[in-house]
């Protein structure tokens, strides 16, 4: 198998010496794919001019690949540099009990204690740590609370509110080194608004809560001015139950086809104006010229691009390639990397961007060598963990092999089908059985290190027909 290597792209400048970061910003926009961003090359609609202007001062990485197409094990691999096999995050719990009988709520697989995280490592070199997430997975019962000074899972209604609560922070502890680390779910199904919520009443006695009520009323408005499809007139309105009736087979028109990617942009609209809100803030600070920043998400999301909505069980593009920007202060500003790089490479590039010495075994690499314009060798990413048990998948810039549980191969020509249409596999299989070979090669590797780390084993879990049936209205199991 010829891998290849892709030339970098042409450079930009540099400012000139800067001062040593002494911040790092992480912003994870949950279920963000990569092509519905301008500077990934979208033109259908203005999703992302503040992510756009952004990647033009950052290096941006065309073909950042998440291992896995659900939050809990890429939030992990994010946060631990390791791959979900090693860090054991892997297992879906029922969210539908997380969502609705919290106090009874038990996860079946969570990020183990004995998983050293970024945030853990940072703090333990004077930083001062802080998370500010919206979303299930992300919240402190899944272990990804571990290493944080403070860390405010759902206490805030959405982007806007934790945007704020992240500067109030920054302002409250003027710290001298910081990471912090921000988790938004306006992108992730349902593709609604904010809705009412009876915790923030118009007319409740506290001043600070009706506050809150005419902030998301606000909101609201900002969702109506961002509508890209306001003539629409059918039946798919982003919700859930509407997300519902797609799943179990209503018939989709082309319009309301076209409708639901519509409400997909509206959302990224959304939150890159907020994103745009933070770094406006940062620089009137003076802090984004020592800080950090990136932008990535977990995995992207199906439009019905190949039959299917939202995310969790596959490994097409539109599942696996994920955003990644990169702004280092006066280093790699208007670099594109055409390599291809993982989230398993995040944390590693974080600790060698900082010079923090020490860090635990990883398997991601650092980038920062493709941030100062050297290029990478080239390096296959491993896809795993998907909620249909036992598919695993292989991508290089030009190839993606994808195995399913019962053993059967495809194989896709990213370079002459970019859709993931054709399967080659029948007339190529001798390169089909090589990436075979690979995989087994990586799990076997993969086992041993898990071995050498003395991390234990995940416990298996039999998913009650109820907790299978509610997961399957969630979108998380067939």
């Amino acid at each position: 198998m010829v891998l290849g290597v892709a030339l970098l792209a042409a450079t930009a400048g540099c400012r000139g010496p800067t001062e040593p970061p002494r911040g790092v910003l992480l912003v994870l926009i949950d279920a963000l794919r990569a092509d519905r961003l301008g500077c990934y090359g979208y033109r259908a609609r203005s999703t992302s001019p503040r992510l756009d202007a952004l990647a033009a001062d950052a290096t941006r990485f065309a073909h950042a690949v998440s291992s896995t197409p659900w939050t809990l094990p890429s939030m992990a691999t994010l946060f631990t540099g390791l791959y979900p096999s090693v860090h054991g995050a892997v297992l879906a719990s029922d969210i539908g009990r997380w969502l609705t009988d919290h106090g009874r709520f038990e996860p079946v697989t969570t990020l183990d204690a004995s998983r050293t995280t970024l945030a853990e490592i940072l703090r333990s070199h004077g930083f001062a740590t802080a998370g500010f997430v919206h979303g299930s997975y992300p919240a402190p019962e899944f272990g990804t609370g571990q290493g944080f000074d403070l860390y405010e899972a759902n206490q805030h209604p959405g982007i806007r509110f934790n945007v704020d609560a992240l500067l109030a922070w920054l302002d409250h502890e003027r710290p001298d080194r910081f990471f912090a680390y921000l988790h938004t779910a306006e992108v992730h199904s349902p593709y609604t608004p904010p809705d009412g919520d009876p915790r923030w009443a118009p007319d409740h006695p506290d001043a600070t809560v009706r506050a809150v009520a005419r902030a998301l009323d606000e909101e609201r408005a900002r969702y109506r001015d961002l509508d890209f499809d306001p003539d629409y007139q059918g039946w798919l309105d982003g919700s859930w139950e509407s997300l519902r009736q797609v799943r179990t087979g209503r018939p989709l028109a082309a319009r309301d086809v076209e409708h639901l990617g519509a409400l997909y942009d509206r959302g990224i609209a959304y939150t890159d104006y907020w994103i745009g809100h933070l770094l406006d803030a940062l620089a009137e600070r003076d802090l984004l010229e020592r800080t950090i920043v990136i932008v990535t998400s977990d995995h992207g999301d199906e439009l019905l691009d190949h039959g299917g909505i939202e995310h969790s069980r596959t490994y097409f593009e539109e599942m696996m390639r994920v955003p990644l920007l990169v702004r280092v202060p006066g280093r790699g500003q208007g670099r594109v990397v055409e390599d291809q790089v993982g989230l398993v490479d995040v944390a590693p590039t974080v600790l060698d961007l900082l010079g923090v010495p020490d860090a635990p075994p990883m398997q991601g690499r650092s980038l920062v060598s493709a941030i100062d314009g050297r290029a990478l060798a080239a390096r296959a990413v491993i896809g795993e963990a998907s909620q249909d048990l036992g598919v695993k998948a292989v991508r290089t810039n030009r190839w993606k092999y994808v195995r399913d549980a019962a053993g059967g191969q495809r194989l896709f020509d990213l370079t002459t089908d970019p859709a993931e249409r054709v399967d080659v596999c029948p007339g190529q299989q001798a390169a089909c059985d090589g990436f075979g070979r690979e995989l087994q090669g990586w799990e076997r590797e993969a086992a041993a290190m898990t071995a050498a780390l003395g991390f234990p084993a995940a416990a298996p879990a039999a998913p009650s027909p109820a907790t299978r049936e509610r997961l399957r209205q969630m979108g998380y199991a067939d």
